[in-house]
């Protein structure tokens, strides 16, 4: 039998259900978004699927819906005029944050797709101006939520974070890590208040080098 893009569409529907839950994506948006990923990616899905390979498939799709979800975040903050970070936009922002593969050429490499805009590099450098004014406990579970490799199901492994972290359980793992990504949200917000008046002109932003924004955001954690 020979598998064909109609047999992902499963997994495709189960991730679209989960996405929903995570970035608060409409399912049905979801599905549209990754049946079009499948569909243009079919070669190497398929060779995923053949191999059995699900949950690699799987966490895929989650971070094409990830990615999606964090451009339409910032479309919608630009359409509102909106100048402050809230938790759900840095959530959204972290996990490409904390791949540091994205940052060997610095945050303004033309050939990159995540940070090569000023907002995203500015968004990396509020990061990291508002990392050392958090407590311990809160750099730990953040960290750990993005380090931690996922589950069997290619979901976050809050047991694992939780033991790691000292949290009786998974459900006091993910409560602390929202509340960690909610303060350092509001220390991102200061943060950019004291860039945006550290300028060399009015309205300018003073200036910075790709090698230098790279040596700031990387040495932080």
């Amino acid at each position: 039998m020979t598998e064909t893009v109609a047999d992902l569409l499963p997994t495709v529907e189960r991730v679209a259900k989960r996405v929903h839950f995570l970035y608060g994506l409409e399912e049905e948006e979801a599905y549209g978004i990754l049946s079009l990923e499948v569909v243009e990616g079919q070669k190497d899905y398929l060779v995923l699927f053949r191999a059995r390979n699900t949950g690699i498939i799987e966490r895929r799709l989650k971070q094409v819906a990830g990615r999606h979800a964090r451009a339409d975040r910032i479309r919608r903050m630009a359409e509102r005029c909106q100048v402050v970070y809230d938790p759900e936009y840095v959530r959204l922002f972290l996990p490409f944050y904390f791949d540091r593969a994205d940052w060997s050429d610095g945050p303004a490499d033309e050939t990159a797709d995540k940070f090569t805009t000023g907002d995203a590099i500015d968004t990396a450098l509020d990061i990291a101006a508002a990392w050392p004014r958090l407590k311990p406990w809160q750099h730990s579970v953040i960290v750990a939520r993005y380090l931690t490799a996922p589950d069997a199901n290619g979901e976050t492994d809050w047991h694992t974070i939780a033991q790691e972290t000292g949290r009786v359980n998974g459900e006091a793992a993910e409560r602390a890590y929202r509340q960690a990504t909610a303060d350092l949200a509001v220390e991102m917000n200061g943060a950019k208040v004291r860039r945006k008046t550290d300028h060399d002109g009015p309205g300018s932003r003073r200036p910075i080098t790709n090698a230098n924004a790279t040596a700031v955001i990387s040495n932080q954690g």
